[in-house]
Order: C-alpha cells, then structure tokens, then sequence
C-alpha cells in the first residue's frame, strides 16, 4: 500500500515534507557544491546561501542572526545545552529523553494530575541555588501536548538569577511564542515540514554556551562539522511557511476538530481518558485510552486500517515502554497501558476525523465483542 493512502494521526512524529521544501531543495540540489568553509568561489556561495537562511529565520523569530546556531536537530541541540552548562540543572519529569538522559546529576521537578510543571517546587528549587543555575522545561508535551506555563518560569529564573532553556520543538509554528521569554531553546526543522537531520539552538547574548562538537571552528565555534545546507536552506522555508497567518488560523480549525473527536469518543465511551483534558493543550495533539485494549495492539490495528497513530514519543527506535510522561501524572499503570498519541496535521479534514471515530468504534467493539464470547464460554 503506497504511504499516501494511510492517514496519517501522528504528526507530531515527523511533519510531512512541505510542497515548498520539496521544491527548494531539488532546485538547491544543482546549486550546491562548496564547502561553507570555503573561501573559493564555490564555498562563498554556500556561506551566501546559509547565511541568507539564518538571516531570514532570524526575522522571523524577531532574533538576531548571531543569536542561531545550526545542530543536526534538537537532539543535539539539547544534549550541547544540558552537557555544557556548569551548575545545577533542574528539568521536569516529562521532558523528551533527550533532556532526561543527558545528565545524572539533573533534578527532576513534578508535574501535576494534568501534566503541568508545579511551579512552587521550581521556586523553592531556585531559592536553594541563587544565581547561576539552569532550569530546563519543554514548552509544550510531545505525547499529551500540555501546553507549560513558561512565562512564569521564565520569571521565576529571572528573579533568582537563574537561566531558562526550553525545548520548543512541538510548540514552534502551532501556538504563539515570544522568545524573549527564554534564555534559550531547541528547535527541529522536520517537526515544521523541513527536511530531517536539522535543527538549531537560539540563545541570548548572555548564556553561558559550551560548545558539544570542537574542533571545526564552524558556527562561530559554537558547533564543530560541515553545515547541512540544504537542510538548513529547508529550514528557513518551512519556518517561514509555518509562520503564515494563514497557518495559525489552520490550526484553530484543527483544534476545533480534535474536540469533535474527543467529544465523540468520550459520549460513546464514557470510561475512556484524555490525558491533560482538564488543561491547556496543543491544537493537534490528544493522549487517548481505549479501555481494554493495550497501546501497542491498538498502533497495530490502526495500522490495519491505514491509519497511523504512535504509543508514544517516536524517538525509541520503535520500542514500545511505559510512558515516563503518564508515569509522572499520577496514571494507574492499566490506563497508562492503553493510552495512545492522536496528532493531527494542518492537512487533516472533517472526513478524516470521521474515519479515525469510526475505525476507533471498530476496533473498540472488537474488544468488547471478544471479551463477550470469552465470558459467554
């Protein structure tokens, strides 16, 4: 079956590949032969083009260009983060594990019934270490889409001295973000619908940065390693594009959709749950049970169906374990088992939403029907 005739319900593990990108980059193919490092012709036309796209992202997130610093995604870009700064970290217990296995020495700060970061334990945390320490919390959940309360972490670091990273990656380009209200964070290109293996720190003036990769001088010695240009070049088109009004307005339209779907599912299967229900979330993305039946088996038989759903985040190599996420909440663990991740994309219509409900009763009567026989026997 050829990918274009699968549904695709988990965009929050890799954007599709825009139209736009896709064109830029097959005519960049031909244009691309230097080195950035380069002082030859060839290279200054690559430094030319990477500078322009660093340039036009820059205006974009209302930043200076200096301010950017290109990584092979937001992986890395977290790992340069945590791994260099010298002093106590705290991070919260549902952040991506490439903030959680970076350091052993992190403090983790909870989170509450609906997955937001309790604030009062981050300011009696900041208390107990004045100045110079790091406080890293994600803007927004990959797995539930909690949206966090960053301004008022941001204010907290500020009045103890203290610096705030954050990984942006699911919250760029879907809700509004003033980054002046971070010190620092991690951005991923592929979330946006740009070319995968690309992502970028943005930090202020003022962050003490250490540079991971040493030894190339690139990126102002801030990242060692020939640039992907391309990809950084597919980087400021699908920032640019996701930065559209038009493209904020889509996803209050898709939000409106995943409530229909929520409210849907929860009036046919009132024991079902919604992790974060009770919170602020990102537009596109639900964290759903399907009483009965084991994430894993319901990936499975969505996949049966055509329709792609994740148990989870998608960066474990395919595994299926407990979610650290809905652990932190508080989940009894036979809820944790049969939660799902539903993320809609900009291109999900009403007749998808319908689809996904109907091929959700499928499968759940599947569950209940054999639970039946089984108890008829």
């Amino acid at each position: 079956m050829h990918a274009t005739s699968i549904l695709n319900f988990d965009y929050n593990a890799t954007a599709p590949l825009l139209d736009s990108v896709r064109d830029n980059a097959l005519m960049m193919l031909n244009q691309l032969n230097g080195n950035p490092s380069s002082i030859h012709l060839l290279g200054r036309n690559a430094r030319a083009v990477m500078e322009s796209a660093r340039e036009r992202m820059a205006a974009v997130l209302l930043v200076k260009e200096k301010q950017i610093i290109f990584t092979s995604g937001a992986t890395e870009a977290n790992a340069t983060v945590l791994k260099g700064f010298k002093g106590p970290i705290l991070v919260s217990a549902i952040e991506h594990t490439s903030i959680l296995a970076m350091r052993d020495d992190i403090t983790l700060a909870p989170v509450d019934e609906n997955g937001v970061v309790i604030l009062d334990f981050i300011d009696k945390w900041l208390a107990k270490h004045p100045g110079h320490a790091l406080v890293s919390i994600m803007a927004a959940n990959n797995e539930t889409g909690v949206i966090q309360p960053t301004k008022d972490i941001y204010n907290l670091c500020k009045k103890s001295g203290a610096f705030f990273h954050s990984d942006i990656v699911q919250a760029i380009g879907r809700i509004p973000l003033d980054l002046n209200n971070f010190d620092c964070v991690s951005i991923s290109a592929h979330k946006l619908g740009g070319l995968q293996g690309v992502g970028c720190i943005i930090m202020r003036e003022e962050f003490p940065f250490n540079a991971l990769l040493k030894g190339g001088g690139q990126e102002r010695s801030y990242r060692a390693g020939t640039e992907n240009i391309l990809g950084i070049q597919s980087f400021a088109v699908a920032l640019e594009h996701s930065f559209e009004s038009s493209q904020f307005n889509n996803w209050f339209k898709i939000e409106q959709l995943r409530l229909i779907m929520e409210n849907e599912l929860s009036t046919y299967c009132p024991n079902l749950h919604i992790m974060g229900k009770n919170t602020i979330r990102l537009p596109n993305t639900t964290c759903i049970t399907m009483p009965g039946l084991k994430a894993e088996t319901q990936v499975i038989r969505f996949d049966l169906e055509s329709i792609a759903v994740s148990s989870g985040s998608a960066c474990s190599s395919g595994k299926v374990k407990k979610s650290h996420v809905l652990e932190a909440m508080g989940t009894s663990k036979d809820v944790m088992d049969t939660a799902i991740r539903v993320s809609l994309s900009q291109n999900t219509t009403d007749q998808d939403i319908k689809t996904f409900i109907n091929t959700w009763k499928k499968i759940y009567n599947s569950v209940n029907h054999a639970t039946e026989t089984i108890n008829a026997a």
